[in-house]
């Protein structure tokens, strides 16, 4: 995976003037991102930076929401974070041939009694 275009898409999603003191959290994305490949997948693939980039601006938006007070006129950041949830369910979709299905499914067969 291309940490560089991590960091600058990162960057992009989060809007701010510098991503480097988030380089944990992304790094953290990109670690989760690689455990969820299928074998065999090209972790190179470019859809993948903007999967781990968008879960990285999730991440930001969480920790950014809860630390920032709410005060009576202010607006909430829970739109922020449901735009930044958007996003990852719309990348995450990009990436699905890439990424392991762990969803567990049931089947009824026959014969058994």
């Amino acid at each position: 995976m291309n940490d560089a275009k991590v960091m600058q898409l990162f960057q992009m999603f989060a809007m701010i003037p510098d991503a480097e003191p988030w380089r944990d959290l992304a790094e953290a994305e990109m670690d989760a991102v690689k455990a969820e490949l299928r074998d065999g997948a090209d972790d190179s693939d470019n859809r993948l930076a903007f999967y781990t980039a968008a879960r990285a601006n999730l991440q930001y938006r969480r920790t950014v929401a809860q630390n920032t007070p709410v005060y009576a006129g202010t607006v909430p950041q829970d739109d922020e974070c449901s735009l930044a949830e958007r996003l990852v369910r719309a990348y995450r979709e990009e990436c699905a041939p890439l990424l392991r299905d762990d969803a567990v499914t049931f089947l009824r067969t026959g014969g058994c009694t």
